[in-house]
């Protein structure tokens, strides 16, 4: 018997006992508390919990896991880390110590009339009244603290490099000038890589590596020139200074 019926059989003239009523009494209790709990959205014992769709985080297997962990060592390597381990600042990339000759493709002809305007990486024979040789121009570097930060201003270093000399080839630290993003006038320091003082031609039948070094290089775009003689620049590198 539910509650509806006792207490229609009640309305009618039957007269249940003390047992009978709080039977009763105890069965509409039963069904109001639990018409709450169903208004609620209350679960009963046993059941599960329907999930949060905003709160619930889906699984994420150990391979995917795996994945994204490596890729974000490799961010991290390329931002922090010289693709080439074993150099040091300044130092000679291993590309260019093992280096035979610049693939056809990437060499440039300067000649006084007709000026070479080529970028970081590429040869350049230059070709002048007295000599010829081939010109390569790697960089520039930066310090690596500077990786990363919002420094507007760095100091760069260059490395250029001769090969296959034939003649006379003037070198002066006069004769290398770089200009930056904000146009600013640059005259790096130029040494020999390796030691030694810095000769007024370059030497002929070995490899020869000058390291060019300037301050206040701004972030962006910017030239490496080298003008032998009273006459206009002869190669133009164009390279680009990163921070970020």
């Amino acid at each position: 018997m539910n509650a509806s019926s006792a207490l229609s059989s009640t309305r009618a003239g039957h007269k249940p006992g003390s047992r009978s009523v709080a039977r009763l009494l105890l069965i509409a209790v039963a069904a109001f508390a639990a018409g709450l709990l169903t208004g609620c959205g209350a679960s009963t014992p046993g059941s599960k919990p329907s999930p949060d769709p905003v709160s619930a985080v889906p699984k994420v297997s150990s391979r995917v896991r795996a994945q994204e962990a490596a890729i974000h060592r490799e961010v991290l390597a390329s931002l922090h880390h010289d693709s080439n381990k074993n150099a040091r600042y300044g130092g000679i990339p291993a590309y260019l110590r093992n280096k035979q000759g610049a693939p056809a493709n990437q060499v440039l002809t300067a000649t006084a009339a007709h000026p070479v305007y080529a970028i970081q990486g590429n040869s350049v024979r230059l070709r002048l009244a007295h000599g010829s040789a081939l010109a390569t121009a790697v960089g520039p570097e930066i310090p690596e603290r500077i990786q990363g930060s919002a420094d507007l201003h760095t100091r760069a270093t260059w490395i250029l490099t001769f090969t296959h000399v034939h003649g006379t080839v003037p070198i002066s630290p006069s004769l290398f000038t770089a200009t930056d993003e904000q146009g600013s006038l640059l005259l790096p320091r130029v040494s020999v890589v390796g030691g030694g003082p810095l000769p007024k031609t370059v030497p002929a039948g070995r490899l020869f590596t000058l390291r060019l070094t300037a301050a206040g290089v701004s972030v962006g775009d910017g030239k490496l020139r080298y003008a032998p003689g009273n006459g206009p620049w002869l190669a133009e590198w164009d390279f680009d200074v990163e921070t970020d």
